[in-house]
């Protein structure tokens, strides 16, 4: 590292920081040194009652008073420590400090000062030059280097390298809808499900919102009992685009309004696998959303999502059950024993309490969410998007290839008669898109090539029972674990034939012997393996007895007539 570059924290012009009881001391000395220019009478005995009330010498108030006579102000007054003062050591010290610092302390291993205080006392004294002492030493730390290059050269972790930097402007919007930002988090609180009329503890539900910039307005939120995933984000996403009206009633809520829909032009979202997939960037592109990723470590850019997910947890973390932000916050509170609202519950007080931050008015801008949506939203494209649909073009899925008997997805066969009619032209339409939905694989969900909507193809096998992705795949990995074998049996029989292989060797050519034709050998060797093969009539009575010799009856001579 080049020394030039390591002065740019020099203080010069810079004024050291004071606290509040080296002000204060300023002050009251600045009170008695105007007494002293200001006061009548001698002057010695003038300066001798400043330093009584002041606690100083004479000399020191002479000083001071020198000071303070040409500016009259009580930051003339303030200690120097820490400014610059003049320096008492040579320049080659100086220079040895400066060298040995940038070579030995600013390095990313970060020792501590002491060993390299010694290392610059031995390099002075082999000059000739009179030793520093560690406070000369530690007095330059802060003069040759600002605290940014320290925490370059002097640490791996970029966490303290972005705490120091500036991070000027804020997240704003022009418009409703033209920024919005999507985010999860697990709730603070747990939940129990009634099985059985038995309520079952299950644990924490998991919360996905997306919020539009402008107005602060929550415009939809997916409650899941999973981590998030591409589910998560098609089902929050399928909300936030559509009204709401019907999915109010169905939970008892028709009488609070929730007008804030519509497509996003900008979706900020972070570094999430779910928001990286093929899915979510495939539904994106449907509706005409941008997705602009925030950067790794600048957590600022999402601050309105985030901040609005804390205030979310605060007011359903109040409820019985709670898990608390950490450990030390839950205090030994025993949630599990205290949780009694099951999910149903739960998502209805989380869906109350996203109606109430849309009505309330925010204590810093003095603008509430819905007062301001409703003062643009004539200014907002009318688009009536179907919320079924919008969930499927968000669900994962990909391409398929049609054939006689359907599609495949997920080691599952599925035909519909509407595919059967595509059959014929197969070649033409290419690859099919396909959805599925994880939490009933008994359809899918199949876009038409000619009217572009997704249709529903059940199972061929014709089972229609509700079966969600995960116990599809668990009842294969058992199957697969029940028939499979181990990785020795897999080779068993492998090593068998290599073996047999290995030991069959060439019968030599006999010299000498006439050549013969490939077909009279082949016929020959046809007539071997027939003589030497098992005959079926020998295996189906292989213990009867033999035949008996069928009795020869004797000759009787003619007898010869004579005449």
């Amino acid at each position: 590292m080049a020394i030039g570059s390591i002065r740019k924290g020099a203080l010069r012009g810079r004024t050291a920081a004071v606290d509040d009881d080296v002000w204060a001391e300023a002050r009251r000395q600045a009170r008695e040194l105007d007494k002293v220019l200001e006061g009548s009478g001698l002057r010695r005995a003038l300066i001798a009652r400043a330093a009584a009330e002041l606690n100083l010498t004479t000399r020191q108030v002479y000083n001071l008073l020198k000071r303070y006579a040409s500016t009259r102000t009580a930051t003339s007054l303030q200690s120097r420590r820490g400014g610059l003062r003049t320096k008492r050591l040579s320049a080659g010290v100086e220079a040895i400090i400066e060298t040995t610092l940038a070579e030995k302390w600013m390095i990313k291993e970060a020792p501590p000062l002491a060993p390299i205080v010694d290392e610059i006392r031995a390099r002075c004294a082999a000059i000739g030059e009179r030793p520093p002492c560690y406070i000369s030493v530690q007095q330059r730390v802060a003069l040759l280097f600002d605290d940014l290059a320290i925490a370059k050269e002097r640490t791996s972790n970029a966490r303290h390298v972005r705490r120091l930097k500036a991070r000027p402007g804020y997240i704003s919007a022009a418009r409703p809808l033209a920024v919005c930002q999507i985010d999860h988090t697990p709730t603070d609180i747990q939940f129990v499900e009634v099985i059985d009329e038995v309520g079952t503890f299950v644990g924490r539900a998991y919360l996905t919102v997306v919020v539009d910039v402008f107005s602060r307005a929550i415009l939809g939120f997916c409650l899941t009992l999973e981590r998030p995933k591409s589910l998560s984000v098609a089902l929050c996403m399928a909300q936030a685009l559509c009204p709401k009206d019907v999915w109010l009633a169905a939970r008892g809520l028709a009488d609070y309004p929730w007008p804030m829909f519509g497509r996003p032009k900008t979706l900020v979202v972070d570094g999430g696998k779910e928001f990286k997939g093929g899915a979510f960037a495939r539904g994106c592109k449907e509706y005409g959303i941008a997705i602009r990723p925030r950067h790794r470590g600048n957590v600022h850019q999402g601050s309105v999502v985030e901040r609005l997910l804390g205030a979310l947890n605060g007011v359903i973390g109040a409820l019985p059950g709670r898990t608390g932000r950490s450990v030390a916050n839950r205090d030994g509170y025993p949630s599990e024993e205290k949780a009694r609202l099951t999910f149903s519950d739960l998502e209805r007080c989380v869906a109350l309490a996203v109606l109430d931050h849309n009505l309330r008015q925010n204590e810093k801008t003095l603008n509430a969410p819905f007062a301001e949506w409703t003062a643009h939203a004539a200014e907002l494209p009318r688009r009536d998007d179907n919320a079924l649909q919008v969930l499927i073009e968000f669900l994962p899925g990909g391409e398929r290839r049609l054939t006689p008997q359907g599609v495949s997805f997920e080691a599952l066969d599925y035909y519909a008669p509407w595919l059967g009619e595509l059959v014929p032209e197969r070649d033409r339409i290419g690859m099919l898109e396909v959805r599925g939905d994880p939490r009933d694989v008994s359809h899918i969900y199949v876009r038409h090539p000619h009217t572009g909507l997704f249709l529903p193809a059940p199972r061929r096998d014709g089972r229609m029972e509700p079966i969600t992705l995960w116990e599809h795949k668990r009842n294969r990995a058992a199957r697969r674990a029940a028939g499979g074998q181990t990785p020795e049996m897999k080779v068993a029989l492998r090593r068998a034939i290599s073996e047999i292989a290995g030991a069959a060797q060439r019968p030599a050519k006999v010299l000498g012997k006439a050549p013969t034709t490939k077909s009279v050998l082949r016929a020959a060797a046809r007539s071997a393996h027939a003589e030497s093969a098992d005959k079926p009539y020998r295996a189906m009575a292989p213990d009867a007895p033999p035949a008996p010799e069928h009795p020869l009856r004797e000759k009787r001579a003619l007898p010869v007539e004579e005449w």
